[in-house]
């Protein structure tokens, strides 16, 4: 009973995603952030594509990907099967250039289904180096679940607080786009 309790609290406590736009084909909705001036986004579409090779897609091989939207440098820290830790180094439009380790994870279920979670892993990147700004809050994941209808419902969800002294108005244009981007790359890259 307890358990039920602290659990309903829980979900009443966590704000509800907004609409802001539907582009492409995908809703991008935001809610805010308890402690942050930027917004958690959450980015859905369906596709025929399956489950497995969008995963696979969004689990990438860990190597620096020129396509990556501001991608200056990657460098593997540790991997196996389906975790990897990789340093970036990012050059995004507005804000000086970024740092940050980051831990991701695949997690493959019997129906079909597949997630990839990633989160900040400083503890483990190199120093920063001298001019750069090094990105704390960072968490996010990829869902890919088969629907009744036989595609794909693809969810994005994704928190990057880029730091530094930049305001959050001036930002959330390009954290959009970016996530967006970020959702047609995948996209593009699974296999029906």
């Amino acid at each position: 009973m307890m358990i039920e309790l602290l659990a309903a609290l829980v979900l009443q406590a966590t704000p509800e995603f907004t609409k802001i736009e539907e582009a492409d084909g995908v809703l991008i909705e935001s809610r805010p952030v308890t402690g942050s001036s930027v917004v958690e986004l959450r980015l859905t579409t369906t596709t025929p594509k399956t489950p497995g090779s969008l995963c696979d897609a969004a689990f990438g091989d860990g190597k620096f990907d020129p396509e990556e939207p501001d991608l200056k440098s990657r460098k593997i820290i540790s991997e196996s099967a389906d975790e990897r830790v990789t340093y970036d180094q990012i050059s995004p439009p507005v804000v000086s250039n970024r740092d940050y380790a980051a831990r991701a994870k695949r997690i493959r279920t019997d129906d079909d289904a597949c997630k990839v979670t990633f989160e900040a892993a400083n503890e483990v990147a190199p120093s920063k180096p001298s001019g750069w700004v090094r990105i704390t809050k960072l968490r996010g994941e990829w869902r890919f679940e088969r629907g009744d209808d036989g595609k794909t419902r693809v969810t994005y969800l994704v928190f990057s607080d880029p730091g530094g002294s930049i305001p959050a108005f001036m930002v959330e244009g390009s954290r959009r786009k970016f996530a967006l981007a970020w959702m047609k790359m995948i996209l593009s890259r699974g296999k029906d």
